[in-house]
């Protein structure tokens, strides 16, 4: 009987690529909730303040948690962005809000608030999974196995 060995990174694959896989689809349902809750004239408007806040909430990130090192374990970065718990929080919170809003037409910003929270972090997650070989490279931060 053979034995076969998986090695950490294949292992560390199986475990972030179906946390990537959740992060993605949440990031479409992101963009249908914004295509239900906005109207036209708010969605370009909307969708900017997603942009922006996205790429600041993502270099914040890198750079106050992992500015100062010297070198981190491969999957550090990628497992921060996938399991942060006030990103689950607050994606948690924003789809309760909108299953639950029951608000009317005019609550106009409430609408465009939940979507904004809940964009900026599905999209940060994948974001800053994918950055992290360029902010490593950046910062001249060695990777440990």
């Amino acid at each position: 009987m053979k034995t076969y060995e998986l090695k950490k990174g294949k292992i560390m694959g199986l475990i972030l690529g179906p946390l990537l896989i959740f992060w993605i689809i949440a990031a479409g349902f992101s963009i249908y909730m914004g295509n239900t809750l906005l109207e036209d004239c708010q969605s370009f408007i909307a969708y900017l303040i997603v942009v922006i806040t996205t790429l600041v909430y993502v270099l914040l990130n890198l750079v106050i948690r992992f500015g100062n090192k010297k070198e981190l374990w491969a999957f550090e970065i990628p497992f921060f962005f996938v399991t942060n718990k006030i990103s689950l929080f607050l994606y948690g919170l924003s789809l309760c809000l909108y299953i639950l809003r029951g608000a009317p037409p005019d609550q106009e910003y409430a609408n465009g608030l939940i979507f904004i929270i809940n964009a900026t972090v599905t999209f940060s997650a994948i974001i800053g999974t994918f950055s992290n070989d360029v902010f490593m490279k950046t910062f001249e931060i060695k990777r440990t196995h």
